[in-house]
């Protein structure tokens, strides 16, 4: 069971700087609907008790957005002295807030209605003594994905780093499930959630879970205008 998610909305989106002169990458709109609110709605359907969300760039722009949601399980991680980037932002609602674990979403992705019961399945695959899960998608069913993969499969779920010549590579989807003893000897303040999947590679502890449907990934203006 898992109560609490985190939404990470901190970026400074300096590949859409065409978008993000007024507001923050994660109020662009898709088809009528600022990025964030796809994260929202569905961790609503999915009846998360806690969503997390942490905040830097034009943070009274997302914060008066967040408000008139109206939704009281929000609570937002103030980082508008010190961008933490992704690993650190984690781990300080992990600190913040005493969490075991939490589902954690990028919000440049589009989570549309179609992804409750992928994510469902996700949650509900993920073992008792799992440290981080994350999801991932075939790259030919990934929209949006600049690179030529991110992970491989290796005997069961468990995941290492995609190289040159690795066959059937997998990227990243923007969600994963991670616990906090995941963040087990980072002592940093501010680091890349990479820096902890590398060390649970190299314990053999980093497990994928397959996305069998497309996604779409918004970090650029290419792939926002390709939608206009």
């Amino acid at each position: 069971m898992i109560d609490s998610a985190i939404i990470l909305a901190a970026g400074l989106g300096t590949r859409m700087k065409e978008f993000t002169k007024e507001i923050p990458k994660s109020l662009i709109k898709v088809n009528g609907k600022p990025m964030i609110d796809y994260a929202i709605d569905i961790l609503e359907c999915l009846k998360i008790k806690n969503i997390y969300i942490n905040i830097h760039f034009k943070p009274e722009i997302i914060t008066q957005h967040l408000k008139l949601k109206h939704n009281t399980n929000i609570i937002i991680s103030d980082e508008t002295s010190k961008l933490l980037d992704t690993g650190g932002g984690i781990k300080k609602i992990f600190l913040d807030h005493n969490l075991h674990k939490a589902l954690v979403l990028n919000s440049d992705v589009i989570w549309d209605n179609a992804y409750v019961s992928v994510l469902r399945k996700m949650i509900k695959s993920f073992k008792p003594n799992s440290e981080a899960l994350l999801g991932l998608v075939s790259t030919k069913l990934h929209r949006g994905y600049i690179g030529e993969g991110d992970f491989v499969f290796h005997d069961t779920n468990h995941i290492s780093r995609f190289s040159p010549g690795d066959k059937a590579p997998y990227n990243y989807v923007g969600s994963q499930i991670i616990t906090k003893d995941a963040f087990k000897g980072q002592k940093s303040q501010v680091f890349s959630i990479n820096e902890v999947w590398d060390n649970l590679i190299i314990q053999k502890k980093l497990e994928g879970f397959k996305f069998e449907t497309n996604v779409l990934h918004v970090g650029t203006k290419e792939t926002l205008l390709d939608l206009k």
